[in-house]
Parts: C-alpha cells; sequence; structure tokens
C-alpha cells in the first residue's frame, strides 16, 4: 500500500468537504447558525410572565396565550415552508458542484490518481452530507442532480477501478 497516496487522498477529501459547505453558507447565508434566523423565534412575541398571575387574570391570560400560541405556530409553518425551500436551492447548489466536480475528476488528466480520488471521495460525502443534512427540503431538482450523481459514480468507479487498485509501492 503506497501510505503516500492515502494520505494525499485524505488531505483532498479534508479540505473539499468544508469548503463545500462554507461555500454554501456563504453563497445561502440565511437559515445557517450565526445568521440569527436558524430557528423559528416567533413565540418570543407571546410574553408569557415570569411569575405566576394571580386567580382572577388566569383565565383571560391563558386564553390570550393560547391565541398568540395558536398564531405563532401558523407563523413557524408558513416560516418551515420557506426555509425548507430555501435550503432545497442550497441543496440543488451543492449537488450541482459535486456534479461538476465527479465531472472534472472523471474526464480531466490534469490531476494525478491520488488527488482524482480525493475529489471522487470528497464529492461523495459532501453530497451524502448534504443529503442527509437537507433531507426534509424535498427537493425535486436536488433529488434529479442525486440520481445523476449516483449514476455518473458508477461510471466513474467502473472507469476508474484499474487506476485505484494499483496503489503498490514502485519498487
Amino acid at each position: 500500500m503506497n501510505w503516500t497516496k492515502l494520505l494525499f487522498v485524505l488531505i483532498v477529501v479534508l479540505l473539499y468537504v468544508p469548503m463545500v459547505f462554507l461555500g454554501a453558507n456563504v453563497f445561502f447565508p440565511e437559515y445557517t447558525t450565526g445568521s440569527g434566523d436558524s430557528y423559528y423565534r416567533g413565540y418570543e412575541k407571546c410574553n408569557f410572565p415570569k411569575a405566576i398571575p394571580s386567580e382572577e387574570y388566569e383565565t383571560e391570560l391563558t386564553e390570550d396565550y393560547q391565541d398568540c400560541i395558536d398564531a405563532s405556530q401558523e407563523d413557524e409553518k408558513e416560516w418551515k415552508e420557506i426555509k425548507n425551500a430555501y435550503n432545497g436551492n442550497k441543496f440543488v447548489f451543492i449537488t450541482l458542484f459535486n456534479l461538476i466536480i465527479l465531472l472534472l475528476a472523471l474526464f480531466v488528466t490534469l490531476f494525478n490518481s491520488s488527488v482524482i480520488m480525493g475529489l471522487f471521495l470528497g464529492a461523495t460525502v459532501s453530497t451524502f452530507s448534504a443529503t442527509m443534512a437537507y433531507f426534509e427540503t424535498n427537493s425535486k431538482l436536488g433529488f434529479g442532480v442525486l440520481v445523476v450523481i449516483f449514476f455518473l459514480a458508477l461510471f466513474f468507479i467502473s472507469k476508474k477501478k484499474d487506476s485505484f487498485m494499483d496503489w503498490k509501492t514502485n519498487k
């Protein structure tokens, strides 16, 4: 086993995967962890009391709170639909980028075998990770790109299997 080639593959994978997700967050900044809108905040407007209200106001306050909660749940449903559509676009961006990288790794002969293997594994890992992260989006376009990536990966493995299996140290 040629450990140097394996190290180069790992370096490419370890740099590629976070690069893809950071790039997706740069081009699609909404609903990311640091953006302030990564989770629904509508319940804050209900102004729940800090202390237990007296019994005379309890019924009135309970009804007001329930109305506020019901309205917030409707707002949250709409917010989730908008977020899923936005994240669906982010998923399509990630999968299209990975598709381009897989095509480059398949047809461009500029790189050596360890870089090609690293790009292939990086694109595969980031596509899988994006699919798990954005599973709820139900993006039809994203699914279509994922299917193309799947068949391209099968083609890639079939075409490049001999060069990937020949990793013995040259003497």
